[in-house]
Order: C-alpha cells, then sequence, then structure tokens
C-alpha cells in the first residue's frame, strides 16, 4: 500500500544542527542517549539521531563521526557526509572505517580521483580489501582505464569468487569493448550466483543469441517470459529464434521430447496403509485448458461421486484431458477416447507402486524461479472442471507429501538433524495451514506460498528414512499446532512476526543467527548497520552460500520503469528507508520524485514494488554524475526469504555444530514448544 508522504526535514534544518553550538557533549548521557540514537534512526527519526550523534563526535569519539556521515550518506547529502569524515581523518588517519565510508561516498558523488587516492590508502594498510579492490575498479572504469579496472575485479574475484558486483562490473566492461564471449561467461556466472538478477538473464540471452548459440538463447528467453508474460521486445525475438531454427527443428525437438515422455516410467517403493495418518488435497494446476498426463502402470478413471468406473486406461499411453465446448472432461489418446460427463475425476494407478506423471506444469509463475516441468506424484489425481477451465489435485498422505516436500525445501545432502527440523517443521506447517485454499477446492497449493511440492521425482532413499524417522512428530504451542513458519537464509537474524495484523506470537521472535564473541545487539547503529551488510562477522550462523549477501543494481532508467507502475514520480531523486524493525528488515520507506513522494509499508509490498528483491533487509546507495543526478540505486541486502521463523541456513549450521534437531527448532521458535507425536 502507498500513500502520500511529506518530506520529513529539510537540508537547511541538518545544516543548522550540525553547526549548532548549543549541543554539548556535557550534557551527554552516552548510553542512554546512544540507545536513544539507535532506536530514532531505525524508525526514520533522523533529526533526533543526528543531534545525538553529533553531541557524540563533538566529545572526539569516533563512533560519533562514523555513524553521522552514514545518516547523511544514507539519505543522500553526500557533501555532508565527506565534510564530517574528512574531520575525523584529521584525528584518525589510519582508520579504515573511514577511509572506506570516504572512498565509497567520494565515488558515489562521481569525485573519482579523491575516491581512488582515499582506495589506494586502503590497499596500502590492506591489500586484500575486498570492497577497495572493486570500488577501484569500478573507478578506473569510469575514467575509461579498462585495463585497469579489469586488474582489480578480477582481484576482488580472487578474493570472493561469489562477488555479485565484481562480475557484472566485469562483464560490463567486456560487454562495452566489444568481448562478446568473455561478456557471455561472465553474466553466466552471474545468473549461477543469483537467479533474481533479471537483466542479467536478459543480456546473456541477447549475447547467446548474437553469437549463434540459439537453442541456449531460446531456453533463457522462454524462462524470462514465463517472468514476464508481457513483453514485446522477448516475444519478438523468440518469434526471430523460431524461424531461424526452422520448422524441422522444432519438429526434432518436438519428436525428442514426446520419446522421453513415452519412455518416462517413474515407480516408487508404496508406503503402505497406517492409520490416522491424513489424507491431503494438494493443488498442482488451476485454469489450464488442457493437460497431458501418463501412468507408469495400467490405472482407473472413476466419477468423484459415487466413485463408479468410467474408464480404464494403459499404462505408458500419454493421454490428454481437455474440456470440451459444452463443458464436459475429456479423456483421449491415439489409441483410446473416452468423453465423460462434467462430474469430477478420480485417476488411480491400480499398481501401488505406479505413479502418474503431468507434463508441462507451471512451476513458480511471475517469479524468477519460473519455469515448466514434468512431475510425477504418488496417490491419487482428481480432475475438476471450473468456469475457466481445469484443475488438477494431488491426493496423497500427509506422510508421502513430505517425501517430496523435505527434498524440495531443503538440499537432501545437507546434515541429518537439519533435515530432521526441515521435516517436523514441514509437517507442523502442513497441519496449521491445512484447509488454506479450501475455497479453491483444495488443502494446500504446491507453491512457495504453501510448500514446495515438486512429486516423487525430488524424492531421495536419505529424506525418505528421515521423514520415516520423525513420524507424525509436530511442534505445538498451548496444545495447538504452531505456525511453524521458515525461509532459506535470514541473513543474520530473524524477525519478529510480519504476517497478518502483525501481532506478537511468542514462538516467532525475531533471533540473532550470530553466535560466539562477535555478538551483536540489535537494532543495530547506521555503522553496524553499513558494515553488517558489506563486512559481515564471520560468527554468522547463514553465513553459507550466495543467499546470505546480495545485491541489486539498478540503472535510473531501470528504477524509474518499475517505479512508474506506482505512480508518477517524475524525476526520480531518492529512495530512503523510515523504518526498520530489530531485525534491520526494511518495514518502511519512501520513494521522493520530483512530481510525488510515496510512502511504501509491508515486507511484501516493499520487495514487490523493488523489482522482486531477494529480502526486505537492503541498504540504498544512490551513484551519481557530475552533476548531481542518479545514475544507480544499488541495494545491498541480506538473506533470502521473509526471514520469519526457521533460517533453513542457519540450521544446516547448527547441525554441523552437532545441535540435534529439538535443539536446532528451539534456537529459532524459542523453548516454549513443546513437540508432540500425532500418530
Amino acid at each position: 500500500m502507498v500513500k502520500k508522504f511529506f518530506i520529513i526535514f529539510k537540508i537547511a534544518t541538518l545544516l543548522c544542527v550540525l553547526n549548532s553550538q548549543s549541543l554539548s557533549a556535557d550534557n551527554l548521557n552516552f548510553n542512554e542517549d546512544i540507545e536513544e540514537a539507535v532506536e530514532a534512526y531505525n524508525n526514520g527519526n533522523f533529526y533526533k539521531a543526528i543531534k545525538a550523534y553529533k553531541m557524540v563526535a563533538d566529545s572526539n569519539n569516533l563512533q560519533g563521526y562514523l555513524n553521522l556521515a552514514v545518516i547523511f550518506k544514507d539519505l543522500g547529502y553526500y557533501e555532508m557526509a565527506i565534510k564530517i569524515l574528512e574531520k575525523a581523518k584529521v584525528k584518525f588517519p589510519q582508520d579504515l572505517k573511514i577511509l572506506t565510508l570516504l572512498g565509497r561516498i567520494y565515488f558515489l558523488s562521481h569525485r573519482i580521483d579523491k575516491a581512488i587516492d582515499i582506495l589506494n590508502k586502503i590497499l596500502e594498510i590492506e591489500p586484500d580489501d575486498l570492497e577497495a579492490n572493486i570500488n577501484l575498479g569500478l573507478c578506473y572504469a569510469e575514467k575509461g582505464l579498462d585495463s585497469e579496472a579489469e586488474r582489480y575485479y578480477q582481484k576482488a574475484i580472487l578474493l570472493n569468487r561469489d562477488s555479485i558486483v565484481a562480475h557484472i562490473s566485469l562483464a560490463d566492461l567486456y560487454l562495452r569493448k566489444g568481448k562478446i564471449q568473455e561478456a557471455s561467461e561472465e553474466y553466466r556466472k552471474v545468473s549461477l550466483i543469483d537467479t533474481s538478477i533479471l537483466n542479467a538473464q536478459k543480456i546473456l540471452a541477447e549475447l547467446l543469441f548474437k553469437l549463434g548459440n540459439l537453442e541456449d538463447s531460446l531456453r533463457l528467453y522462454q524462462k524470462i517470459i514465463l517472468y514476464q508474460p508481457h513483453d514485446r521486445l522477448i516475444k519478438t525475438r523468440i518469434a526471430q529464434i523460431h524461424n531461424r531454427l526452422g520448422k524441422e527443428f522444432f519438429e526434432k525437438e518436438r519428436q525428442r521430447v514426446t520419446l522421453q515422455r513415452k519412455r518416462k516410467k517413474v515407480f516408487v517403493k508404496p508406503f503402505g496403509e497406517i492409520s490416522g495418518i491424513p489424507l491431503l488435497r494438494i493443488g498442482l494446476m488451476q485454469r489450464v485448458s488442457s493437460v497431458e498426463f501418463k501412468c507408469s502402470s495400467p490405472f482407473e478413471v472413476r466419477r468423484k461421486s459415487g466413485h463408479s468406473e468410467v474408464f480404464n486406461g494403459l499404462k505408458d499411453e500419454i493421454y490428454l484431458i481437455s474440456k470440451s465446448a459444452d463443458n464436459k472432461i475429456v479423456i483421449s489418446s491415439k489409441r483410446q477416447q473416452k468423453y465423460i460427463d462434467n462430474d469430477s475425476i478420480l485417476i488411480k494407478p491400480k499398481e501401488p507402486e505406479g505413479t502418474i506423471t503431468i507434463f508441462n506444469i507451471t512451476l513458480g509463475e511471475d517469479n524468477f524461479w519460473a519455469r515448466k516441468d514434468d512431475r510425477s506424484y504418488r496417490g491419487v489425481i482428481e480432475i475438476k472442471l471450473d468456469r475457466w477451465g481445469i484443475k488438477v489435485i494431488n491426493i496423497v498422505s500427509l506422510e508421502e507429501y513430505l517425501y517430496s516436500v523435505v527434498p524440495s525445501e531443503m538440499p537432501y545432502k545437507w546434515p541429518k538433524e537439519a533435515l530432521k527440523a526441515q521435516s517436523i517443521v514441514a509437517r507442523t506447517v502442513a497441519m496449521k495451514k491445512l484447509g488454506r485454499h479450501k475455497k479453491e477446492g483444495f488443502d494446500l497449493c504446491a507453491q512457495v506460498h504453501c510448500q514446495v511440492y515438486s512429486g516423487v521425482e525430488q524424492e531421495t532413499e536419505t529424506t525418505n528414512k528421515i521423514v520415516d524417522e520423525t513420524r507424525g512428530i509436530i511442534m505445538v504451542y498451548d496444545n495447538k499446532p504452531i505456525d511453524a513458519l521458515y525461509s532459506s537464509n535470514c541473513g543474520g537474524h530473524t524477525q519478529d512476526n510480519i504476517f497478518g495484523s502483525n501481532k506478537e506470537i511468542p514462538y516467532l521472535k525475531g533471533r540473532s543467527d550470530l553466535l560466539g564473541e562477535e555478538e551483536l545487539v540489535f537494532p543495530l547503529s547506521p555503522l553496524q548497520l553499513e558494515f553488517w551488510f558489506k563486512q559481515p562477522p564471520q560468527a554468522i550462523l547463514c553465513r553459507d552460500g550466495t543467499n546470505f549477501r546480495w545485491i541489486r543494481i539498478y540503472s535510473y532508467q531501470e528504477i524509474k520503469e518499475i517505479l512508474d507502475k506506482i505512480a508518477d514520480f517524475g524525476q526520480i531523486q531518492k529512495i530512503v528507508i523510515t523504518r526498520r524493525n530489530r531485525s534491520g528488515h526494511v518495514t518502511q520507506l519512501k520513494i521522493v520524485g520530483s512530481n510525488t513522494t510515496y510512502v511504501l509499508e509491508k515486507e511484501l509490498n516493499i520487495r514487490t514494488a523493488l523489482g522482486n528483491l531477494r529480502s526486505s533487509m537492503f541498504k540504498v546507495e544512490i551513484k551519481k554524475d557530475a552533476e548531481g543526478k542518479p545514475l544507480q540505486f544499488i541495494f545491498y541486502g541480506g538473506g533470502f526469504g521473509h526471514g520469519v521463523g526457521m533460517c533453513q541456513s542457519g540450521a544446516k549450521a547448527l547441525a554441523n555444530l552437532g545441535k540435534n534437531y529439538k535443539e536446532i527448532l528451539n534456537h529459532y521458535f524459542g523453548k516454549e514448544i513443546e513437540f508432540i507425536k500425532l500418530y
């Protein structure tokens, strides 16, 4: 939701605060005022925060200077930040934090030679400083010194092979120099590190097209079009590739896919009859005009009402289910055709090890992980008609459902105790959310909204055994299943409940994922938050993997196209974060334009409006040109997902430290929860 919002203060007020002689350090109750300053900063009360940190700086305290500079940097007042840091540098000439901030702000404000001078001083002190190497590369690239820029980018990649900024910058450099092959290799690396950077995938698809790699280019464009189905330029390029490859290519491709589907035979170890285990109805597809399927064993089709048998199907035969003009279900194949009336039907393998394969299921629609796939399922498939088309539902027991969910949501090679925690969390989620999609005719969907359910191909012997070992165990609070939320990576600190009415829930309290001597007190100060994203502590549990820290770089035109969907901002001037919760996740920000200023609130609204960011834990920087106009909007972020409840990457780390599943779940949900066995 967005609403009109007025600018909190003017630059003149800030100047008065900085130059005021009435803010005496003698009146400072240090600890209390610093706590209030941190609270004020995280709640967008910048005047109060500046006032407090100014008093700290007046007492010749380094932290006062640094925090004050970070606030002005966040607000886009680079000259003020530089003035403060230059003053601090005289008193603390070798302090790396001063030099790091100063070098970055000089770069952002287009004072490139000044930035290079400062950044070189950093490398004299610390040659392997990652950020200094990257920023030097950016500075030399801006001066047109590509060889120097490339050298620093390569050094940064040696220091951190997953450095998105280094890879993107190197890719852009190669592209600018016409080195298409080298550029495509770097953009491919970017896509592997962070698939959510859509622009990198678009550029890669285009480069592959120019290199004549039409098949890979087409596959990438077909993936992108699922995410941006109305993009005319992509549709045009797909049509051009189709034309170049020719009808013969696509006929061979169709035959290859058909043969592959015919050969596909998926069997499972039968689960058996165990009393007390609930049956779930999982929505697989909705509003489709037709669907193809096959069964690895002979199968029967029955009407749902009365369960009378209407059709017997052949194993390994591909069937098409469609909706007729007179609103009837039609099942047909090359060898069989049967019309069914408009009652819902149930498709069931006649052999217990048989599975039903549904072809061409769209997964993650409108998300960067969108794709189409063939999936095989245990249990029974129900086909229903509604006014929009066909609905496909899988009826399966809870434990068989978990056979797929656990390895779909967590890599099966992860530590056993982490997988046990995941299986208990997933079972608890299913019990808590049972009937979530009741109005749509099923209990749970197969997507991230409920839990990812990928069918039997995702099952592994390891995870099936773990699900069996934890059979029936769920977490409860006050004798009810808890809302056992979880996300891929919390970025270092989970957040309090943000869903529904944001009511306080005892087991959904934000918890630090930082263990050991480097423990920080949250909420973080402006300075701590700055380095939390760029130089995070080593002792964070979820530090492992590419989801821990991310970056999104938008050109001015890109951010304008994204934000123009919200309102007519005119010239986008800045994005200011006006409220964070204790964990550092953004809960409110304002977008300032020449025409209007708007406020965005709530985690998902913010992430979606800004181009589907990986999380709501982030900071924003603006790169300006020589005239002070925005060139780029740079988002530094942490974590992947909403960050509430269990952090999966953190669970892995705890398991590696020897913690069992109960200790892991108690870490994230608190010791007030209880474990019970339902069956």
